[in-house]
């Protein structure tokens, strides 16, 4: 069976290109690969208004390479409150701050 390097997803044997992804498939999937564990310390880099703006700006700092963990206020919060009111805190690796914060920084300028 043919699979999706990309998606990973298996195919017919007659499906010569995936058509989620538009790839070629292969005959064996490629090694998945280790994701890095590190030791190092979260740090709080901005407080999104909303999970929407969090989504984007979260979106806006993979573009660029750096991973970030969003903390939403929590299912006591989103249950009294409207979705578009809960506040977002995003975090990112401690020696990713300067760079992540230069990202973000026109989107903070309010």
């Amino acid at each position: 069976m043919p699979y999706c390097p990309q998606c990973r997803d298996e195919f017919q044997g007659w499906v010569k290109v995936c058509p989620d992804c538009n790839v070629a498939l292969v005959d064996e999937l490629p090694a998945l690969h280790k994701r890095e564990i590190s030791d190092e310390p979260l740090a709080h880099i901005a407080t999104a208004p909303n999970e929407i703006v969090a989504n984007m700006w979260a979106g806006i700092l993979k573009e660029d390479g750096i991973r970030c963990l969003l903390k939403g206020g929590g299912l006591q919060a989103s249950m009294y409150a409207s979705p578009l009111s809960v506040l977002y805190e995003i975090y990112v690796m401690e020696s990713e701050t300067d760079n992540a914060s230069l990202i973000l920084a026109p989107f903070l300028e309010d």
